[in-house]
């Protein structure tokens, strides 16, 4: 039954792939038609011109500014809410139920949602941007913290307890001791996350480099976007290279080697980092005081929400849920090869490893939407373009977590089956694939879990989805619409998360 049970999926699986593909006018031929708009594209931004290159290192500073500022209040309000909501530390049911439905409403609505909210209903600029890297913050940092509490191993809390020390040290030795190293590994992520996405708020005015990127784009000065975009990759590979290195120490170090020395250092980095940030861009609490009311006056006109358009609506979720399907298929088919190639455990030529490496660290630092307006120049306004916007992006992602799985692999059964002359093909189907599928197929649910929500952002720039009527809904000020197209991500991106989450739990 089990067998028939498991067929009877793939099947499913295999029509939802083919209609995703249809529905987001997947087309090769519509790349080989695109190749030359391409080309002349890739001409266009050569030489990069530099001339305002003060501007450009002032505007990424504010960027990064953006980020370090969102994260680390959004990192202040998740961790308390992170602690109550843990099944195993909350002080009753209803506590754990409201937080942690708050947050997946919270993390439901996309950062850039957020921000164009905030610049329509207080200002263009910097604090729109903070602002909605707070709340998307808090949406995804809360869970991961709950997630990191409920992993915590609850007997020497117990132990603690039983000798009637207080219950700060128990908070202390016994909760907060065994949660730190995951807390810190999901904060420095989301730290690198977070100036990710500040790169690209400015595209609603949201401010830093987005601004003034979207501006140049608009007047097709190319050569200019070519010196912004190699400064952003730039940035963005240094971080995500420091962010990774960081997170490794948090993760494997212990107070009695060496690499307590380098964990300290870490943390006095980072600390110094947001002192930076806070003094080179100050909060405007000023301009947030006087926004509050505005921005209950927008809250307030969402109500009573407009079902009018809701089968268009609908039509238009289908259409973002095919985009995270199609994209998740073709970044899988893309990461699968790259990661076997970038794992240290497959024999493969270093210079290749190495040039494939710096090819997934390009990919993983560029921001999906960046590449959602490339593409749009290059194959025209379609869905096409967003999904492989997004399977790009992800595939710098998926490589790394498949080439860590590979690295992590027993030697001990394809050492056997070498040893008894099995083929190349059984050595690599029973040794390799068998022991790695199961971790392989957690990534692919949590990927296309994380594509659902970029799908819907895609429609900014004109890269298919609900994008482009919730965007135009809130610059309308067709509030009711745009909480009606709310509502229905929020629901959609609930189902989908608990289905992913459920078979997460399933197949590890």
């Amino acid at each position: 039954m089990n067998k028939i049970v498991e067929y009877t999926l793939w099947m499913i699986a295999f029509f939802v792939v083919i209609w995703s593909f249809q529905i987001s006018q997947v087309s090769i031929m519509a790349l080989i038609e695109g190749y030359q708009y391409g080309i002349d594209l890739i001409k266009e931004m050569f030489p990069p011109n530099f001339k305002n290159f003060d501007t450009i290192v002032e505007l990424l500073a504010e960027t990064v500014a953006i980020g370090v500022w969102g994260t680390l209040i959004g990192t202040i309000i998740s961790l308390p809410l992170g602690f109550l909501g843990a099944r195993n530390l909350t002080p009753n049911k209803v506590v754990y139920v409201v937080i942690n439905e708050l947050t997946n409403i919270l993390r439901s609505i996309p950062d850039i949602v957020y921000a164009l909210m905030f610049v329509v209903s207080i200002a263009v600029g910097s604090l729109a941007g903070i602002l909605a890297i707070i709340f998307a913050t808090i949406g995804l940092l809360t869970k991961f913290y709950i997630e990191s509490f409920e992993s915590i191993d609850m007997k020497p809390i117990e132990a603690i307890k039983s000798t009637g020390s207080s219950y700060i040290y128990m908070l202390r030795h016994g909760i907060f001791e065994q949660a730190l190293p995951l807390i810190s590994n999901y904060t420095l992520y989301l730290l690198d996350h977070n100036i990710r996405i500040a790169m690209v708020l400015g595209l609603v005015g949201a401010g830093g480099i987005g601004m003034e990127l979207y501006g140049e784009l608009r007047y097709f000065s190319y050569d200019k976007v070519a010196a912004m975009l190699i400064c952003i990759l730039i940035i963005l590979s240094l971080i995500d290279r420091v962010s990774n290195y960081a997170r490794d120490i948090i993760l494997h170090s212990s107070k009695h080697n060496r690499e307590y020395v380098k964990k300290t250092f870490v943390g006095i980095l980072f600390i110094v980092l947001g002192v930076v940030a806070i003094i080179y861009k100050p909060l405007e609490l000023g301009s947030l005081i006087t926004g509050l009311p505005r921005v209950y006056e927008t809250l307030a006109g969402f109500f009573p929400l407009d079902f009018s358009r809701t089968r268009e609506f609908s039509l238009l979720i289908l259409e973002t849920i095919a985009m995270a399907i199609a994209a998740t298929v073709i970044a899988i088919g893309l990461s699968l090869p790259l990661g076997f190639v970038l794992a240290k455990n497959i024999k493969v030529a270093t210079p290749i490893r190495v040039i494939l490496a710096e090819f997934i660290n390009f990919l993983r630092a560029m921001p999906d939407l960046l590449f959602a307006i490339i593409l749009v120049s290059i194959i025209g306004l379609s869905p096409f373009a967003g999904v492989l916007a997004i399977a790009l992006h992800v595939t710098g992602f998926l490589a790394k977590f498949y080439a860590e799985t590979i690295e992590s692999i027993d030697e001990k059964p394809i050492e056997a089956l070498i040893s008894t002359g099995s083929s190349k093909f059984y050595i690599f189907y029973h040794g390799y694939f068998k022991q790695i599928v199961p971790l392989f197929h957690s990534y692919n649910l949590y990927i296309l879990d994380r594509n659902v929500r970029a799908s819907t952002t895609m429609g900014l720039v004109g890269a298919g989805g609900i994008g482009f009527e919730l965007i135009m809904s809130i610059k309308l000020f067709e509030y009711q619409q745009t909480a009606t197209i709310i509502l229905l991500i929020i629901i959609v991106v609930s189902i989908i998360s608990k289905i992913s989450s459920y078979f997460r739990k399933k197949l590890v």
